[in-house]
């Protein structure tokens, strides 16, 4: 199961972002982040699958209907195979650790 862990402008993400726990933050998809959220951390996700990659994707959209830009910075090294097999380099930033 993914958590999330709000830490100032950032939250931090870390477990695992599969369709099971996607099924499951669904619902409170809307609230899952406070408003002031700038930056989802990724480095500490162990696993994420393609609905995990969506899930973070409508997180961005999301914000973005509300008018705040959300960075999705620092992917895990398992989430940088994601993003290289699927071509997703313009929606991940890579930040120093």
């Amino acid at each position: 199961m993914a958590e999330f862990k709000q830490q100032g402008n950032t939250c931090i993400v870390s477990g695992q972002l599969d369709q099971q726990a996607v099924r499951s933050l669904w619902n409170g998809r809307d609230s899952i982040l406070a408003t002031e959220t700038s930056a989802l951390q990724l480095s500490k996700i162990e696993y994420c699958d393609s609905a995990g990659v969506a899930f973070l994707l409508e997180l961005v959209g999301i914000h973005a209907a509300k008018g705040v830009s959300l960075k999705l910075v620092s992917p895990s090294e398992q989430l940088k195979k994601f993003i290289i097999l699927y071509d997703l380099n313009d929606f991940f930033i890579e930040e120093a650790k």
